[in-house]
């Protein structure tokens, strides 16, 4: 029986429309309900799974729910798909080991797979449609088998990203089926099993004649498959080419530095496309060079460190999220200029060697240093960042946030709670730091932020590792937490049932006072007979 999509959605919406405020998907929907007790076998028979993990409280659940209970019938009825929900309230444990840190979280679970590092996170728009979309995607084979020449030339012929196929290599099939089910939304992977040519090629876009043999060991890659994924990273990268929104991804998982050349003018373009050509061959695996439009994307150049002065050229360490560039000229000078200024390729040439031998000083973003801590969280700039964080003699809790953030608001007081609890008791005060740092203003070394907020504990000691926050984000489990991990040996728990008793104790005192006042008032208030 064929369905008709339009219709399906039309009736998916009249369903949803009922409840659209409620985040819970009615009971009638397509929504299937997932436990703690039914999220593992459930999962297990099924090749895929969508999973959203969400709160009952939370408002962009309400928003994304009518959408995900459209896109649930559309995908059960034509494709039989699932889209599940997991309530975080009633299945905290259960939240907790998929390392859910917001709502709603959505994941998506293939194979039967149920391991928290086997769900891949859906970012995506939250429609049905985008959601149906991706899904569908989801659920072709992450490997095409193709025979038709005329077939794979149209493939090659006509692909955005880049197509890997293989070539009759029939022992490579396990390893490239492993690496295509977690990048097949950056890379076509392709088999052709009857070949004979035996070899594993990469396409990039526009350069199908051209393809990129893989010239490595052909059992390493048997033995693991990373030897795949990071000959990918690197080969599947033009030596030059232009960057913006739809394929950074693709420059960012390959963890090399990024070396951009912002232009205005085609001129500016051209004069200088071989020379970074030359450069991209020559620092191969090293460092990526790339074009950017400075009319559509300059202000990308501020997330650089740099003034939106145009061309220039710049160089981003994305693992260390290190900036530099060359000297910038003051606003008023700039501003006085009657044409573009001239980039001497010998200057960019002198730039990228004293980089790779770590001669070149980076651009170090930061804001002021307060000259007052207005609250009991200290907050951390650029500047003190790393002096407060390595003090080997106290404990130190970061959170790494960004103002628009949402998470991070709802955070706000109760980081804040932490904070005034920790520093009530004389002793603690001395030994802990409770800080922040705007994550959006400020430069931070070392430190992977993967998302606002990351709360980051730093103990004491001097060959103290880091460790990840990655509990509820609540008083009593930040209280556990340090105590856990303290250097100083704090005992969270202990000081916060100190406080609740110091605390009680205060409120009692000030309501007996306000009662001896109201009785002091009726005596005062008594009437008297006159004389």
């Amino acid at each position: 029986m064929l369905f008709n999509k339009r219709a399906l959605f039309a009736a998916a919406s009249m369903l949803a429309g009922v409840l659209a405020q409620e985040a819970t998907a009615p009971e009638d929907s397509a929504v299937v309900k997932l436990t703690g007790e039914t999220f593992k076998s459930t999962l297990e028979g099924s090749d895929i799974v969508l999973a959203e993990f969400f709160a009952p409280w939370c408002g962009h659940c309400k928003k994304l729910a009518p959408e995900y209970v459209k896109a649930a019938q559309v995908l059960r009825d034509e494709h039989n798909i699932t889209l599940a929900q997991i309530d975080c309230t009633e299945d905290q444990e259960l939240c907790m080991e998929q390392g859910i840190q917001g709502y709603p979280t959505l994941k998506v679970f293939k194979n039967g797979q149920s391991d928290p590092d086997a769900g891949k996170s859906y970012d995506g728009q939250r429609s049905a449609e985008a959601i149906v979309e991706y899904m569908i995607k989801q659920s072709l084979p992450a490997v095409q088998t193709i025979e038709d020449a005329a077939e794979l030339d149209a493939l090659l012929t006509n692909t955005t990203s880049p197509v890997i196929v293989n070539y009759g290599i029939a022992k490579i099939d396990k390893s490239m089926l492993t690496v295509a089910d977690s990048l097949n939304e950056m890379y076509t992977f392709v088999s052709v099993p009857s070949s004979k040519d035996n070899k594993l090629a990469l396409y990039l876009p526009s350069g199908k004649d051209e393809p990129v043999v893989f010239n490595g060991k052909i059992d390493d890659i048997v033995a693991d498959k990373l030897v795949l994924e990071e000959w990918l990273k690197v080969e599947a990268l033009p030596y030059f080419g232009e960057i913006d929104g739809s394929i950074f991804q693709f420059y960012v998982q390959s963890e090399l530095p990024m070396a951009y050349w912002f232009y205005v003018t085609d001129d500016q373009l051209e004069d200088y496309k071989e020379y970074f050509t030359d450069l991209g061959k020559k620092y191969r695996g090293k460092m990526n060079f790339v074009s950017i439009d400075a009319k559509q994307f300059g202000r990308h150049a501020v997330n650089l460190n740099l003034k939106e002065q145009f061309p220039l050229f710049a160089i981003h360490n994305l693992t260390a999220n290190l900036k530099y560039a060359l000297p910038q000229l003051e606003d008023e000078e700039y501003a006085k200029l009657t044409e573009a200024p001239v980039i001497e390729k010998s200057e960019i040439t002198q730039l990228i060697t004293d980089f790779m031998d770590h001669k070149a000083e980076p651009i170090i973003q930061s804001e002021e240093i307060p000259e007052v801590q207005e609250t009991n969280v200290w907050k951390l700039v650029g500047k003190t960042h790393d002096d407060i964080v390595f003090d080997a003699k106290k404990d130190v809790l970061v959170k790494y946030y960004a103002p628009w953030c949402g998470h991070c608001k709802r955070l706000a007081p109760i980081y804040e709670e932490l904070a005034d609890i920790l520093a009530a008791d004389k002793d603690a005060a001395d030994k802990i730091t409770i800080a922040e740092i705007d994550d959006t203003v400020n430069d931070v070394m070392g430190v992977e932020i993967p998302g606002y907020p990351t709360i980051v504990f730093y103990p004491a000691g001097k060959d103290a590792e880091p460790v990840l926050f990655e509990s509820a984000r609540t008083v009593e489990a930040f209280l556990d937490f340090i105590k856990a991990n303290s250097g100083n040996k704090i005992d969270g728990p202990a000081i916060y049932d100190a406080y609740k008793k110091d605390l009680k104790a205060k409120q009692k005192a000030k309501r007996d006072a306000e009662r001896d006042a109201d009785d002091d008032d009726d005596e005062d208030d008594f009437d008297h007979d006159e004389l």
